[in-house]
């Protein structure tokens, strides 16, 4: 039986293969080179809570995402999401760039639609793109800026690295449209986690909008879905890594971060906001999740 980790950032899964990586906050770009070495390599199934890009300037490979294998080769593109169960094998060394980030870094930083302007982030497994030399140079020339950001000591890096990363997926949402790329969801149990997600960011995207009254419980989605909650449980367990709760969690916290970044509402407005029936309970389920009070994770 394939043993399946899950990792929570970049730094992590590379701590697993013996390999150590600053990471000061949920955004990372890393030359590939400088991440693999030369030697061909496998690395075991896994699981990620990041979302990961890669562009491949040289080299071979391949990659595996849920039952889907893909080839890697000179100026290949592609990205995979959290909860999908992945590996990769490297034969020639690669060349090239990996950009990871959390949603939350993603949503804390942006305050627009992300289930709108980038819905590929949510919902969709998408095969590897294989660029012209013109699209493959202008992802490349954005890394670069990535990268010099990246390494900088501005006071605002974090925050100039999120407004790349907003550029960046844009040109991403611009490239899919170009090379006109079908999602490749092709089992009952991946068609659930999307029908899933997508009835999770309906809920969520109501409640900040006051067109929701209270966030879904289990069973509410398995009524949405049409399903035993059961087997609604046990399906997004197994394909995800996480059950329906921790989802839900995230998302909550998720926006809350949101709201806490990108808002001036009150910490009680914020928990009212979220259906929470007063602040105390929001300000314990935060630090409970977070590790720090919605004033604390604030000031941060």
């Amino acid at each position: 039986m394939k043993e399946e980790k899950i990792y929570n950032s970049i730094s992590e899964f590379f701590r697993s293969i013996n390999l150590e990586i600053e990471q000061d906050f949920d955004f990372t770009i890393h030359p590939l080179d400088k991440l693999h070495g030369d030697q061909p390599m496998s690395s075991p199934f896994f699981r990620t809570n990041y979302i990961a890009f890669l562009l491949i300037e040289s080299g071979k490979g391949h990659y595996t995402i849920d039952e889907h294998w893909f080839e890697l080769k000179p100026k290949s593109f592609y990205f995979t999401l959290p909860g999908h169960l992945k590996s990769f094998t490297i034969e020639e060394n690669w060349k090239g760039y990996m950009i990871t980030f959390s949603l939350d870094f993603l949503k804390a930083n942006y305050p627009g639609n992300i289930e709108q302007d980038f819905p590929f982030l949510l919902k969709e497994t998408v095969p590897v793109m294989y660029l012209k030399s013109q699209s493959y140079q202008r992802i490349d020339k954005q890394c670069e800026v990535f990268i010099s950001e990246y390494n900088g000591n501005s006071t605002y890096k974090k925050r100039i690295v999120a407004n790349q990363l907003v550029t960046f997926l844009f040109q991403v949402k611009e490239l899919l449209l170009s090379h006109q790329v079908t999602i490749s969801l092709e089992n009952r149990p991946t068609e659930i986690v999307k029908s899933f997600q997508v009835a999770l960011n309906k809920n969520l995207l109501g409640i900040v909008k006051g067109s929701a009254e209270h966030i879904w419980n289990v069973q509410e989605y398995a009524n949405e879905l049409a399903m035993h909650p059961n087997y609604l449980s046990n399906v997004i367990k197994s394909q995800t890594g996480k059950t329906v709760k921790q989802w839900i969690d995230e998302r909550i916290i998720s926006e809350a971060k949101s709201l806490l970044n990108n808002t001036d509402k009150s910490v009680s407005q914020i928990a009212y906001s979220l259906t929470f029936g007063d602040t105390s309970n929001f300000s314990r389920f935060f630090k409970k999740k977070t590790g720090l009070t919605p004033a604390k994770y604030r000031e941060s």
